[in-house]
């Protein structure tokens, strides 16, 4: 395959892309991780907050892209855990109502016993978010479970030493416009 010259120029005296060409610009990024365990026993309907990270962005126009990888387990009780992505308080990201189902940025639903799985099935969750703010923003990823049965954040379950333990995180990008 040919090399295509810039401007003219040879690839080692290219110092900057040719104007009219935007790649953007990552402004920060903070990320928290979680690598204790918890045992959540919630109520339908409840959430808890299991992963914070706060960030200001540099101007209004920036976006925050979040991401967020959360190990999750539960013995045969079926649970059905899933979470949701906040910004200050608010879901920012979750599916629309079907009937009297709970509304969730994703969820498992835990067909098999012992099992350490990740809330999105491909490891991660992003959303691109626009808080419209320079303010500091606080970004949560909130579990919530079925009827009170017990699941656990980064074990398989509180009884098989046998099986590994897990991390998870929270990532904000500061997107600059």
């Amino acid at each position: 395959m040919p090399l295509i010259r810039l401007n003219n120029q040879s690839i080692s005296s290219v110092t900057a892309l040719p104007s009219g060409v935007d790649v953007g610009k990552i402004g920060q990024v903070v990320q928290v991780t979680k690598t204790d365990s918890s045992t959540l026993t919630l109520a339908t309907g409840t959430l808890t907050t299991v992963l914070t990270a706060n960030i200001t962005p540099t101007a209004t126009s920036s976006k925050i892209l979040v991401s967020y990888v959360l190990h999750v387990g539960q013995q045969t009780n079926q649970a059905y855990p899933y979470s949701t992505i906040r910004r200050n308080g608010t879901d920012i990201f979750r599916a629309d109502a079907i009937g009297s189902r709970q509304r969730s940025t994703s969820s498992y639903n835990g067909f098999s016993d012992n099992a350490s799985i990740q809330f999105s099935g491909v490891h991660t969750q992003e959303f691109l978010d626009s808080p419209n703010s320079s303010s500091q923003q606080t970004y949560t990823v909130n579990c919530g479970g079925y009827d009170g049965r017990t699941f656990y954040i980064n074990i398989p379950n509180e009884n098989t030493i046998a099986l590994a333990s897990s991390t998870s995180t929270l990532t904000l990008i500061e997107v600059l416009a």
